[in-house]
């Protein structure tokens, strides 16, 4: 496990090329990318929050998405130009598609129109990013039970930019007029949720002599509409150091938008590479929240490992020992092993 593979995560797609086929605009080539996960979970899974009310005490779930990518470069200006589309194809999915954007790359740096993740998202920098397995605190849902960072404008549509790197500085940004907002729909002025959501972020990337550094900061902010909400200000600041494939991230973040969801947590983790296997122990926490002065101070701490076993296929595993402390039994541990193919 390396720096750069880890903080890289589901971005990596741009610009990595699987499968040509011939397209049907002959300038632009047609790249296809893909994975299919099977997962065997157990444990408390009731108690994680993230089974319903009354689960099974082990089950075998499935996740998997088509993504699709069009583009080409012009000759002339260099400008790398296209869009992407990540189809969801399990067989109970509601959605049709996970995310789906228009491209634009060139020496100004890159923007990405539509259903996409925002800078924030995007850009955090946490124990999260170096985690093995299914992704530790940001992992499976069964073993991702506590709430890692600020809120932000998820998937809704949007415009974001991504600065060169200049020195091993990259500035972020994105803007989102209406937080629950996807895909084609016109969203309604006064609606429950945050609009004019603006996010951006400031990450330092450099190597002095084997010694990674990542560091950065991620703000968010948003006009609260209807029934009284507050206007939303959410940031992180983090940083992972590696060397010689051992790697040590953490985080701290806060919320703050009114009396009902301000919280203030921390991430913290250590990651290995040892031959074949890669290791992670990761922490996430909330250390305040003035939902309930006594309560909602979740915590989670996961074990996750990787391991390649064929070209194209990997194993994943997590083990979560948990405490969401929302009241009553909600403490207990869960597991899960993925078998995942990629292509």
């Amino acid at each position: 496990m390396n720096l750069r593979n880890a903080l890289l995560g589901t971005t990596a797609v741009i610009g990595a090329v699987a499968l040509a086929v011939p397209s049907t605009a002959s300038a632009f080539e047609v790249n296809i990318r893909g994975f299919h996960n099977f997962s065997a979970v157990t444990g408390d899974l009731e108690e994680s929050g993230n089974a319903g009310n009354d689960p099974k005490d082990y089950d075998f779930l499935t996740d998997s998405e088509i993504h699709v990518q069009a583009s080409q470069t012009d000759d002339e200006t260099g400008i790398r130009y296209g869009m992407l589309v990540e189809f969801e194809a399990d067989g109970n999915s509601t959605l049709n598609t996970d995310e789906s954007w228009i491209f634009v790359d060139g020496a100004f740096g890159g923007f990405r129109l539509g259903d996409e993740d925002g800078a924030v998202d995007n850009s955090k920098i946490g124990a999260y990013n170096i985690a093995a397995g299914t992704g530790g605190i940001d992992g499976q849902g069964v073993v991702a039970s506590a709430r890692f960072a600020p809120t932000n404008s998820g998937d809704a549509t949007k415009i974001r930019y991504d600065s060169p790197s200049i020195a091993g500085f990259t500035i972020h940004g994105s803007f989102t007029p209406a937080g629950n907002d996807i895909g084609n729909n016109v969203a309604q002025d006064g609606a429950n949720d945050l609009q004019e959501w603006v996010e951006t972020a400031l990450v330092y990337t450099g190597s002095f002599g084997g010694f990674d550094l990542q560091a950065g900061g991620a703000l968010g902010f948003a006009n609260g509409e209807a029934n009284d909400t507050d206007d939303f200000v959410g940031w992180n600041l983090g940083a992972i150091a590696g060397f010689s494939g051992f790697q040590l991230a953490g985080s701290y973040w806060q919320d703050d938008d009114g009396p009902n969801r301000d919280k203030t947590g921390v991430t913290a983790g250590a990651a290995a590479t040892l031959g074949p296997v890669d290791l992670s122990l990761t922490y996430a926490g909330v250390i305040d929240s003035d939902d309930d002065p006594d309560g909602e101070e979740s915590q989670n701490i996961v074990l996750s490992g990787s391991m390649g076993i064929l070209p194209g296929m990997s194993l994943h595993g997590d083990v979560a020992w948990f405490d969401r402390d929302a009241g009553g039994n909600d403490d207990g541990v869960t597991g899960v092993v993925r078998l995942r193919v990629a292509f």
